[in-house]
């Protein structure tokens, strides 16, 4: 729980036990630059505790950690190709030295096998 607010706060395994807006900002533009014109791309925003994920149809998601963002991002996209065109995107992102730091920890975070959503192919 936050001593300041008295919320309780999720540890993120990506963003470590201190999260920031600053962090969250950054998080939420890379998964929108990574998802930018694939066809049912989501759009992420930035919250002061997680991300407010929006996707076709109204269809939205508040998620307060990367994995849960990413489950909910993948839940958007039903085409297998353009699952796959988004993990290679997610993986040529995260590679690229210009997005060192949390960017590419952020494209490279792969989501949890066990999450109800998760697409058997994104990261093998």
């Amino acid at each position: 729980m936050c001593g300041a607010c008295g919320r309780t706060t999720v540890d993120d395994p990506a963003l470590g036990p201190v999260r920031t807006l600053r962090q969250h900002l950054i998080v939420a533009g890379t998964v929108n630059a990574v998802c930018t014109g694939l066809p049912g791309a989501p759009k992420v925003t930035a919250l002061k505790d997680g991300w407010m994920m929006t996707g076709p149809a109204g269809f939205s998601a508040q998620c307060q950690t990367l994995e849960e963002l990413w489950v909910a991002v993948l839940g958007c996209f039903t085409d297998a190709s353009v699952l796959d065109r988004l993990r290679r995107r997610r993986q040529a992102y995260a590679a690229d030295p210009a997005n060192a730091g949390l960017p590419a920890r952020a494209a490279g975070m792969p989501p949890d096998p066990a999450a109800s959503n998760y697409f058997q192919g994104d990261f093998e």
